[in-house]
């Protein structure tokens, strides 16, 4: 290590002045090393007048002023200590005292201590120790390590490494046992499935139980985890004969299987009751290995050879799992237990935890070559029963002929065996269907992006159009780098948690690459009325970096900074450089903030600040787990401040190295961020038009343009970008349909749906909820809510242009129904009951003021509470008529019907129901009834 060391000197009980350089230690104990104990198995005497607190110095020094000035000392204790250099205190672990009650003990096997030793003067390292606690009954002292600080980092952070080598085979073979488990619950009948979970499930709980051990920082579990890990040794030889067993017997032999674990329990039972005698006497550890030998040699070699016999019977598969066993055994002998001396400890450790792994992965690939044969066998069998069948049928009707004294006899036969081999063969189909619906993977959809992809691909196919293939292509293309994004965006997360991603720093001019990006995202910020700026006090700076993870991370962070921004609103993105070889990029905006209990989650992966249906903003919750990701490779830290409905600050700091004096900085593109014209508008409807009008309620500007691109042809489409304006646009023009999204900002389609439906001016307009929720229980909530059609994306234009359709043409029918020999007025009750109500409503105004001449559309709705328009609208909906006509029909029919009961003469009644010219209300009457007002008491409707 390149320092001089003196022999370490102890001496109990406790005085602060004896971790100073002036106290003398000349009377001290000396020791021949720290790691004292008492017990059967001390491995070095303990000081005589050790009463478990004391303290040990040690006199170090450089050899040479060149040696590095930064040192780390390593200690390794199940104890409680504080470590001083020059009387000063640098480190402690746990807490000390002067008893069992009063002390805490504590293990710290990832942390370097650092002592600055920048002279060639001896220096003095003092531990204040204690230990009342003999965990491990010979070692109740410490060992200590000093070595280049840098190098121990290194070394500790490979042994991390190297650590989440071990967690990721307890993660493989738990994702066995979680397989294995369904597969048993499927197939009860299948008990090696039970058995290779048993098996696997030993090995996981070893592996972990290995893994805690040499990580966790409480000397108590790691006892515990010693134990765990000693059954792991002893009992997982005994759940790998149950295996073998379960592979080469249809039964399991119940005594092999009791002899099995009666001589393991036991045992295991001893290992772990003198566990620590096991752990380190030479003697004890060679009779248990003894003891495994012989188990192997009985047991594993009856297994071994039944496994065997299965193989000659035509078992062929097999002889995976006799590899597995025979390289299992082999490596265990030759790596885990290194009797060779042939590997170290690291690779003793990966090759005993992957090794383990062999067994169980061959032994699933044995399985699913059992699957798979089973499914050949079926189907072979399936096509030898449907030849059978035939040929019975065959058989049977040549009897017939041949003996006619028997017919009814033989088609009964017959018709009972087809009948038989039927349902055997339908069966078979069933159980191979159920099987392969059960190993289905089922992915997740982009379905609005693909919805923009394949829409407008199937329209480019029936359209030529130049100018409607330029915008269908920018829709395809835009969307296909989202979905590319998001992908690359997935896959850079994955290589960065695996550590397959490393740094390519090169010069970078890093003024000009934050300039560029931010003239890149002008479009976006002035198309939502966003004033972008940048700002620095330096003109260029040259500094060795990673280029693409920078380029990333200013992406994200000004893109989410404009995309949660509000209208009218700023973006700034500020420069600096700090002290300590730093810089930072700080991004602010003035948008809609983040609530204060949802600020430590934002870099988790996929965590969406806002989740529900009414979500303003889209997002997949990757892109701030990514910049995560990449500032900490780039050995820097994030900070975030934000306050909800004012806006977000976001700081990230860097550290840099300035590249040499004539270093040339990397080109660096001006490629512009694409982005959709959402200006787009379709012309407007011209007066007189007699289209349909439509609703189409989308918060994604280019799904919205591109409905109404397609649907403008045949319609006028009417578009509102959030749940209210498009309720409040719809109770303003009473379209004939609504399309409406669901997940939408403000309110969601569901809400669209259930206040519209229960609105009399709205309730009779046909809904279409088209949306990515197209699980059943959300296709029931639409329904349930009123929704008139649910279809789901990504959809078929041509299926949503058949709906509308239909749709309108059921409205139609509806209206030509009601508008028959004036159906409404005498059939409402068979109305829904919001439209009855309207209906109704309208009724008693009109007949309340029926002898009022100046009855108009325009005060009629002044009454109700609708525009000339609405009234208009809703009642051409549902009965097919003008307000004029509607007021007039019931006019007519007041007339009637006073007429008939002899309530006045013409002229009275023409006075009563609005008429001050009797010989216009003769002719009005004539004209709708057919005959004239004299003729009413005997005239038939």
């Amino acid at each position: 290590m390149s320092l001089t060391t003196s022999p370490w000197k102890f001496r109990s009980g406790d005085d602060t002045r004896w971790g100073t350089p002036n106290f003398p230690d000349s009377s001290w104990q000396t020791l021949a090393g720290t790691n004292f104990g008492a017990g059967k198995y001390t491995r070095s005497p303990a000081p005589k007048t050790w009463t478990g607190f004391g303290w040990f110095r040690l006199w170090v020094k450089k050899e040479s002023p060149n040696l590095t000035n930064s040192w780390g000392l390593k200690l390794n204790h199940d104890a409680a200590s504080e470590t001083y250099l020059d009387g000063k205190k640098v480190m402690s672990f746990g807490r000390l005292g002067n008893s069992k009650q009063t002390m805490q003990a504590v293990r710290e096997p990832s942390v370097a201590i650092p002592l600055a030793i920048t002279d060639t003067l001896p220096h003095l390292i003092a531990i204040r120790f204690s230990n009342y606690n003999a965990f491990y009954p010979n070692f109740i002292g410490f060992d200590a390590q000093i070595q280049d600080l840098h190098q121990m980092n290194s070394g500790l952070a490979a042994d991390q490494h190297f650590m989440d080598l071990l967690l990721m085979s307890v993660a493989a073979a738990c994702t066995l046992v979680l397989v294995h488990l369904l597969l048993f619950a499927f197939y009860p009948k299948q008990r090696i499935h039970l058995c290779y979970v048993f098996y696997v499930f030993m090995i996981a709980l070893g592996l972990y139980a290995r893994y805690e051990t040499i990580v966790t920082t409480d000397p108590a579990m790691q006892v515990f985890f010693t134990k765990v890990f000693l059954c792991f040794v002893t009992m997982n030889l005994a759940f790998g004969a149950l295996l073998l067993y379960s592979a080469g017997y249809s039964t399991l032999p119940r005594r092999k299987i009791i002899a099995v674990f009666g001589i393991s329990i036991p045992v295991t039972f001893l290992t772990v009751w003198n566990w620590y005698d096991v752990w380190y006497d030479k003697i004890i550890t060679n009779l248990h290995n003894l003891y495994l030998l012989i188990f192997i040699l009985v047991f594993y070699t009856d297994a071994f050879l039944s496994v065997l016999r299965e193989i000659r019977k035509g078992k062929k598969s097999l002889w995976l799992i006799a590899t597995g066993v025979i390289f299992h055994f082999v490596s265990g002998i030759l790596i885990g237990a290194n009797v060779f001396n042939w590997f170290t400890l690291p690779e003793v450790m990966l090759a005993f935890a992957w090794g383990n792994l062999v067994v169980p992965a061959l032994f699933t690939i044995y399985l699913a070559l059992e699957v798979a044969g089973t499914n050949r066998f079926l189907a072979k069998q399936l096509i030898e029963t449907r030849d059978l069948a035939a040929a019975n049928l065959a058989q049977e009707q040549e009897k017939q002929r041949l003996i006619l004294a028997h017919t009814t006899e033989l088609e009964e036969t017959v018709l009972k065996r087809t009948a038989q081999v039927r349902e055997q063969a339908q069966r078979l189909q069933e159980m191979d269907a159920a099987k392969s619906r059960f190993f289905v993977n089922l992915t997740h959809e982009f379905k609005t992006p693909l919805s923009l992809i394949i829409n407008p691909a199937r329209e480019l196919l029936r359209n030529p159009d130049p100018k409607i293939a330029e915008q269908y292509a920018g829709y395809i293309l835009q969307n296909s780098n989202r979905l590319l994004q998001l992908i690359n965006q997935l896959l850079d997360l994955g290589r960065l948690e695996s550590g397959q991603s490393a740094l390519d720093v090169n010069p970078v001019d890093i003024i000009a690459m934050l300039r560029i990006h931010v003239a890149q995202f002008d479009s976006l910020a002035n198309n939502r009325n966003i004033q972008l700026d940048f700002y620095t006090d330096s003109e260029s700076v040259i500094i060795d970096e990673d280029a693409d993870k920078l380029e990333k991370i200013i992406q994200n962070l000004i893109s989410n900074a404009i995309k949660f921004s509000q209208k009218d609103g700023q973006v700034k993105v500020f420069f600096e450089m700090l002290a300590d070889a730093q810089y930072e990029i700080r991004v602010e905006d003035q948008g809609i903030g983040i609530p204060e209990n949802k600020l430590p989650f934002i870099f988790d992966r996929f965590y969406q600040a806002d989740s529900s249906d009414t979500r303003t903003r889209e997002g997949a919750g990757i892109g701030l787990a990514l910049v995560k990701e990449m500032v900490t490779l780039l050995g820097g830290e994030i900070m975030v401040d934000s306050s909800e409905a004012k806006g977000s600050t976001f700081k990230v700091r860097l550290p840099y190295k300035l590249s040499a004096e004539n270093a040339e900085p990397m080109p660096y593109p001006e490629t512009p961020v694409y982005q959709s014209n959402s200006n787009e508008q379709i012309a407007d409807e011209q007066p007189g038009s007699s289209r349909p009008v439509i609703l189409l309620i989308e918060d994604n500007q280019q799904l919205n343009a591109f409905i109404r691109t397609t649907l403008s042809e045949k319609y006028v489409v009417l578009t509102a970008e959030d749940g209210q304006a498009g309720i409040d646009l719809a109770l303003a023009e009473i379209p004939a349909l609504i399309i409406t999204d669901l997940m939408m900002p403000v309110k969601n389609g569901y809400e669209v749906c259930a206040e519209l439906k229960a609105d009399e001016r709205s309730s009779h307009i046909p809904i279409i909820m088209l949306t990515a929720k197209a699980d059943q229980d959300s296709r029931i909530h639409g329904l349930e809510t009123g929704s008139d059609a649910y279809l789901g994306k990504p959809f078929d234009n041509r299926e949503l242009e058949a709906v509308i359709e239909n749709l309108l043409r059921q409205r139609k029918a509806l209206q030509e129904k009601y508008s028959q020999n004036y159906r409404w007025l005498t059939h409402t009750e068979e109305m829904p009951s919001v439209e009855k109500a309207f209906l109704d409503k309208i009724r008693t105004v009109i007949e309340q003021n029926l002898d009022d001449e100046q009855i108009s559309t325009d005060w009629v709705g002044r009454q109700l509470g609708l525009s000339r328009a609405q009234l208009h609208r809703k009642l051409k909906a549902l009965v097919n008529q003008s307000p004029g006509e509607f007021v007039r029909s019931i006019r007519m029919q007041k007339a009637h019907e006073l007429l008939k009961n002899k309530a006045g003469t013409i002229s009275e009644i023409s006075y009563m129901v609005g008429y001050s010219n009797p010989a216009n209300f003769s002719t009005s009457f004539s004209k709708h009834f057919g005959y004239p007002p004299s003729s009413a008491g005997i005239a038939k409707q």
